[in-house]
């Protein structure tokens, strides 16, 4: 069993928020947002990793088990690894995708896959109004794209423009990333990276608001492998926003210390945990 964390000031909310709002005041962090705008890179993130992690998108999909036919709200789609099957198995699919460069391969994966019946609002949740949406969905998904200052009022929109369940997947125990960046944050920027609250504080926030949800233990994701050194430090000097050798240097030497060798490669960390969270919700609420 993994203990959920004891809130020892404020309410689960604030401390989320807190938490959120300390990453703002780290030094170089929000210009690392960048990362996500190259094409190249969420290419090697995502479709990259299609087929290696595709027994985990099917298993979600199995987990949520939505009917052919549901109107579906995917927050924070991405390239679209769960609209587009949904799609396929004939849902009606609005996909919100902040990302310019997101949905451009969303766009692309739709035409060269001809896929039908979604449609894609290119907004962050924050800044989406009811006008935008319609008509309340069956099923509002939002799969690790957690990221929102005000988790409760992110969730409370969820609910609202839902008549039938909602699904929330997200870090139940801290990926590797997040121990490179409190590794080496201060060492590339000066400062401490604080973290990312985990799926035991959504679960808490969701109690506060009355919201009584499921949670499954997901399998666990496996580590994050390279083929060398030199694999591992190009793919994290983006997430770094490293940008002169000295920081390059630093990173490479990182590498060399924590990477273990497994087979024909090189793994980073050890499994992660995540967590499915769902309820029903109730006419009225």
């Amino acid at each position: 069993m993994i203990p959920m964390t004891t809130s020892t000031s404020g309410s689960w909310r604030e401390q989320w928020r807190q938490l959120k709002l300390a990453h703002c005041a780290i030094p170089n962090y929000g210009t690392s947002k960048e990362f996500w705008n190259s094409k190249k890179n969420v290419q090697t993130v995502y479709m990259k990793g299609k087929e290696k992690h595709k027994h985990q998108t099917d298993a979600r999909l199995a987990a949520m088990d939505i009917p052919a036919g549901s109107r579906v709200l995917d927050i924070g789609a991405g390239p679209g690894t769960y609209a587009i099957p949904l799609a396929v198995k004939g849902c009606h699919v609005t996909v919100l995708e902040p990302s310019p460069v997101m949905r451009e391969v969303l766009e692309e994966r739709i035409r060269e896959e001809g896929i039908s019946g979604i449609t894609i609002i290119p907004k962050r949740w924050e800044d989406v109004l009811p006008d935008d949406l319609g008509e309340p969905y069956d099923v509002v998904l939002a799969s690790y794209s957690l990221t929102m200052m005000d988790i409760a009022d992110a969730v409370g929109k969820m609910r609202d423009c839902c008549k039938g369940t909602v699904h929330l997947f997200w870090f139940l125990t801290p990926p590797p990333w997040v121990k490179v960046n409190r590794d080496l944050w201060p060492h590339l920027h000066g400062g401490e990276f604080p973290g990312e609250p985990m799926a035991d504080w959504l679960w808490q926030v969701l109690v506060e608001m009355g919201i009584y949800a499921n949670l499954t233990v997901e399998s666990k994701f496996p580590p994050a492998t390279f083929a060398n050194v030199e694999e591992a430090t190009r793919d994290f000097l983006g997430r770094l926003n490293c940008t002169t050798p000295a920081q390059e240097e630093i990173v490479k030497n990182y590498f060399h210390s924590v990477l273990r060798q497994s087979g024909t490669g090189y793994v980073l960390g050890d499994e992660t945990l995540g967590a499915h969270i769902w309820w029903h919700v109730a006419p009225g609420t």
